[in-house]
């Protein structure tokens, strides 16, 4: 079932991306008086992202306590198109996360310009010791404002679904030559790994192992959402075929194993020499085949696909049948490289425009806000994606790169907002076709008067203080005795904090460059706060000129 779909996305929100920005108005500035301010409007950014690593077991922002810190590297076709929201761009593309939060933008005024006939699509990839590394598969076709939440197991807490085994300093390299038999099986002989004696392993430099090896396998259960919800490169993502085409598609999964070998030394095997490994892999019998509409049997064919850590890509290797071992549905397959395997047959009719969401309250709501849910498909009930919307002034939603012909529902979130609620009757919406062209409704019942908080940004440089800057990108906020960040936009300046309570603290923090920077606000019967945070120097300098 090779059919190609682009990677489903809705245009309110979606993505992440940094590059640098030659501004040719942020010229240095000299005619600033020592008793006035000169205010600059940084909002030459028209398309942002802001990006949260949550970790898949906790629920909770990775490093929140500033203690962890996540690399994010871009990859893929439009990979420059990425850049910090102040500009900034480093050589790597490499991005750090902190407080579990990045806050990333597209180059404006270029080439990325993205639209529906250009898109811009590009993969973060996230990378954390202690973590199995994941990715994201982008696709922008619209400026605006984008949230992404990528999920990432954490090797000693694993979310449900997630079986790992670890050993170490087992068996024996000489000259990279495996001297015995080596097996590693996942809890429950869920996956198994078998390394035959004679075996000669290499890192990706074609260095030899040596040695004793640590060996990591880790079994992802295509019918546990937590772990699909952590899925490398989502279930919507881009793959390269086994003609070398490139398409963007939506897995059916039947399972995914994640497999890294390292010897004492910290070299991380590749490859291996003239011969190859076995990989075993329990298929669930509740697995759903698209192919027979039924559930999965012996004899099924499956697509084996391969995992790239560094750049985030899927390749598909070969096709494996489906086999009835002992009572037990399961695939064998010999790998020739390492990496993560997943085992999926692939979609690939989809629309670039399809229906639209229109959310309706009973009465005002406070500026914009965040409604999200999560897709499913009802053929099996089975998770495909988290869905956002970034609602706003009653404008419909459309869905943008969407599978077409397959039925779904989503079941939306009702803890966002105290004061909003998705009316009863309609938590669940079940849909057809995302690609007719028709509009949704989504009625929504305030419950209450929501206090609003009105924040007004400033940002200045210490070599220059006379000059205020007022930027437009999102700021995310929390109660500051909680841990449940919600985001607001900003414009020039001024951010609009919905759904506050007067007298409670409110912690609102930003990211740019690498870094986080907070602040605690009381909220009063005044509504209007001011904030003012100082550049960094390499902002001052490189963006500013100042």
């Amino acid at each position: 079932m090779k059919k190609t779909i682009s990677h489903f996305k809705f245009a309110s929100l979606l993505i992440v991306v940094f590059a640098l920005i030659a501004f040719s108005s942020c010229k240095k500035l000299i005619d600033a008086t020592e008793d006035a301010k000169l205010i600059i409007d940084f909002n030459l950014v028209e398309t942002t992202i802001d990006v949260i690593m949550v970790d898949a077991a906790t629920g909770h922002q990775i490093g929140r306590e500033g203690d962890l810190s996540v690399n994010l590297t871009i990859t893929g076709a439009d990979r420059d198109a990425v850049m910090d929201i102040t500009g900034i761009q480093p050589q790597n593309l490499t991005f750090s996360t902190q407080r579990g939060f990045a806050g990333l933008a597209l180059v404006p005024n270029s080439q990325y310009a993205p639209n529906v006939l250009r898109p811009v699509t590009f993969n973060i990839v996230a990378q954390l010791e202690g973590y199995i590394s994941t990715s994201q598969n982008v696709v922008i076709t619209s400026t605006g404002r984008n949230l992404l939440q990528i999920n990432m197991v954490a090797i000693d807490n694993a979310p449900e679904g997630v079986s790992i085994a670890r050993e170490s300093g087992i068996g024996n390299l000489v000259g990279g030559v495996v001297q015995d038999e080596i097996r590693v099986n996942a809890p429950g002989d869920i996956a198994r790994v078998s390394i035959p004696s004679g075996t000669i392993m290499r890192d990706a430099a074609g260095n030899a192992l040596s040695g004793s090896l640590n060996i990591l396998v880790a079994h992802f259960d295509n019918t546990v959402e937590e772990a699909m919800a952590a899925f490398p490169g989502g279930l919507m993502t881009n793959v390269e075929l086994l003609n070398g085409e490139n398409q963007d598609g939506l897995f059916y999964s039947a399972g995914l194993v994640a497999i890294e070998i390292t010897d004492a030394s910290g070299r991380v095997a590749a490859s291996f020499d003239d011969t190859s490994i076995e990989l075993t892999s329990v298929v669930s019998p509740q697995t759903y085949n698209p192919e027979t509409g039924g559930l999965v049997a012996a004899g099924d064919q499956i697509p084996v696909w391969s995992y790239d850590e560094d750049s985030g890509q899927w390749t598909e290797e070969s096709m494996a049948t489906i086999e009835n071992v002992n009572g037990q549905l399961q695939i064998n397959t010999q790998l020739t490289h390492l990496s993560y395997y997943n085992f999926d047959w692939f979609w690939g009719e989809f629309c670039y425009e399809g229906m639209s969401f229109l959310f309706e309250a009973n009465t005002d709501i406070c500026d914009c806000f965040n409604m999200t849910g999560t897709m499913r498909r009802q053929a099996d009930n089975s998770f495909m994606q988290n869905v956002y919307f970034w609602v706003c002034d009653g404008d419909p939603i459309q869905t943008i790169y969407a599978p077409s012909g397959i039925p779904v529902f989503i079941e939306w979130d009702n803890n966002i907002y105290a004061g909003v609620q998705v009316d009863p009757s309609f938590e669940t919406t079940y849909i057809e076709n995302l690609c007719e062209n028709t509009t949704v409704t989504i009625p929504l019942i305030t419950t209450g008067v929501a206090e609003v908080l009105t924040v007004e940004l400033e940002l200045y440089c210490a070599s220059a203080p006379n000059i205020v800057i007022r930027p437009s990108f999102g700021v995310w906020f929390r109660k500051a005795d909680g841990w449940d960040w919600r985001w607001a936009s900003m414009v020039q300046g001024d951010a609009v904090v919905c759904d506050v309570e007067v007298g409670q603290d409110y912690v609102v923090g930003m990211y740019y460059n690498n870094d986080w920077f907070e602040t605690t606000v009381t909220v009063t019967q005044d509504t209007y706060q001011l904030i003012d945070f100082e550049l960094p120097d390499e902002i001052c300098s490189t963006v500013f000129n100042l």
